[in-house]
């Protein structure tokens, strides 16, 4: 393991595999104990890696070594080259978002495509998170963004079978009650086309 509980409820010791150095995220670590979710201490201090205590992580140092042939790559062609991850499908009155995989930095771009176009066709998503295990601080504020632009259109944003991961993740981030959540896509469709627009008052 390459994260270790200080004590409970003070925080989370980072060990980095690339160097070996220490670091100590101070009262936020996203410590669970069944499934050592460390998510939020690592993008704390800045560091790159597993959402898990098991790691690998990687401090700031060490990760900008590692990428430098992609970024350069990356400027060269525009942005990131599509993976694949995220696929969107108009239905009669809502819009599906789906991705398989981690929601993650590699994987924003193409899923912030997805979301502003399902917007532009339906002011409600759901967005079916059955294949993504883990979500990041950036796949994160892509989500929020997304959901307040479908809040000012009188819409909303679905989430459908996320996994306990990003559950923790969205009650740490104090944005569990910010999302309605159904265990399938089928129930969330539902509801979807159950739910009246929502009220100009309530959208923020």
């Amino acid at each position: 393991m390459t994260a270790v509980a200080v004590a409970v409820g003070t925080g989370v010791q980072l060990i980095c595999d690339g160097c070996g150095d220490l670091a100590v995220a101070n009262g936020c670590g996203l410590h669970d104990a069944d499934a050592d979710v460390v998510y939020v201490a690592v993008a704390e201090v800045g560091w790159t890696g597993s959402a898990f205590a098991r790691g690998p992580h990687r401090c700031s140092g060490c990760s900008s070594r590692i990428p430098v042939a992609r970024r350069s790559a990356e400027r060269v062609t525009g942005d990131a080259p599509p993976t694949g991850r995220v696929s969107r499908h108009s239905l009669s009155s809502v819009s599906l978002v789906r991705v398989a995989g981690d929601v993650d930095t590699e994987v924003v771009a193409e899923l912030r495509t997805a979301l502003e176009t399902a917007l532009a066709e339906h002011p409600r998503i759901i967005m079916d998170l059955t294949g993504a295990a883990t979500i990041d601080s950036v796949g994160l504020g892509t989500v929020v963004r997304a959901r307040q632009a479908a809040r000012r259109r009188g819409g909303d944003l679905l989430l459908a079978a996320p996994s306990r991961f990003v559950q923790t993740v969205l009650h740490t981030m104090r944005l569990d009650g910010a999302f309605p959540t159904f265990d399938t896509v089928p129930q969330a469709m539902s509801a979807a086309r159950a739910v009246a627009p929502v009220a100009a008052a309530d959208r923020r």
